[in-house]
Order: C-alpha cells, then sequence, then structure tokens
C-alpha cells in the first residue's frame, strides 16, 4: 500500500523543514544539558579540590610551623656538637695522670728502687721512661710483666738490666722504656663527659 499526500508542496517541505529545525533544536538541548552537567560536575570538583587543597595548605602550615620550632633545637645541636669538638681540640687527650701513677705504684714491689722516672706527653704522642735498681735479676723480670699490663702504656721494653753495686751488695740495675697511650676524649662522642 501506498500512502499518497493531499497536501500542497509548500505545505509538506515546511513541516519537512519544522521537523528538522526540531530535530536539530532537541539536538542542541541535548548538548547544552551535557555541557551544563559536565560544567556543574566540574563547578563541584573544583570546589571539593579547593577544599581538599585549603587543608593541605593548613597541613603544610602546621608542619611548618612545628619545622621552625624544632629548628631552633637543631641549631643548639650543631653549636654544642661544635664546641664539644673545639674542647676536645683544645684539652688534647691528656693521659689521666694520678690514674696512672697510682696503678704504677701498685705494680711496683717493695724490692724495686727508683732513680728516675720521665713522662712526656705532647699531641696525643706520649713517652714513659724509668730508672732504678733491684738486687735480684728475678724482681726486674716480675716488674717488667706487672708493667705490661698498665692499660696506658703500649710497646713496653727494658732496655738496659746490668749488674751494679749498692752500697756493698749486688743489684741490678735497669731501663724500661714505653709508649704512653693518649686519655680519653674530654667529651665523649657517646655523650658520656668524663
Amino acid at each position: 500500500m501506498k500512502y499518497v499526500s493531499l497536501l500542497p508542496p509548500e505545505i509538506k517541505q515546511k513541516r519537512i523543514r519544522e521537523s528538522r529545525q526540531g530535530k536539530v533544536l532537541r539536538i542542541i538541548f541535548l548538548v547544552f544539558v551535557g555541557l551544563l552537567g559536565i560544567y556543574a560536575f566540574l563547578l563541584v570538583s573544583t570546589f571539593m579540590t579547593r577544599s581538599n587543597l585549603q587543608s593541605l595548605q593548613a597541613e603544610r602550615q602546621s608542619v611548618e610551623d612545628q619545622a621552625a620550632a624544632l629548628q631552633e633545637y637543631e641549631d643548639l645541636y650543631n653549636r654544642m656538637e661544635s664546641a664539644e669538638g673545639k674542647i676536645n681540640t683544645a684539652m688534647e687527650r691528656v693521659p689521666e695522670w694520678g690514674d696512672f701513677l697510682s696503678d704504677l705504684g701498685s705494680v711496683l714491689d717493695p724490692d724495686i728502687s727508683l732513680r728516675s722516672i720521665q713522662l712526656s706527653y705532647q699531641a696525643e704522642n706520649g713517652s714513659f721512661n724509668m730508672d732504678g735498681w733491684t738486687f735480684a735479676h728475678g724482681n726486674v723480670a716480675n716488674m717488667l710483666q706487672r708493667v705490661y699490663t698498665l692499660n696506658q702504656l703500649e710497646d713496653v721494653r727494658i732496655q738496659v738490666s746490668s749488674e751494679t753495686t749498692v752500697g756493698e751488695r749486688d743489684a741490678v740495675q735497669f731501663t724500661v722504656d714505653a709508649d704512653l697511650l693518649p686519655g680519653p676524649q674530654f667529651f665523649d662522642p657517646d655523650g658520656e663527659d668524663n
């Protein structure tokens, strides 16, 4: 079956034109509504992003304020470390003389007689020299063995051990040399002061 339109061609053309215009207007309206929806979505996203950004900026400012407050302590710590380094340099690592002489006195037998003790220490290098005499070689060996146990000395060696006469008795004269070790730092790196 075939449809036949009885409308004049002008009216028919007008209706086709209006129908096309209606379709175009609907498409434009749909595009407009779509763009309006996208705009609304972007607007809401922008406000949410701004809100998040403001909270992050506030948090960042808070952290920066805390860091600024701690900067003072870091500066104080650096100044303290620098001062301790200067003090350690100025004080060097001088041996603890009182402890050393007390330890030396405790290792010497009463049979040992000393003529001289020479101690020198400069710029973390020290030397120890001790001259004396006793009546038996065994006393020299015992004394030397005990001097080896002193923590403040290293490279302990006997330079001279010779027979001599003291009063009218035979005696053994000796000379002991050693290196004197540096003492502890004035400020210990572990934070324990001497």
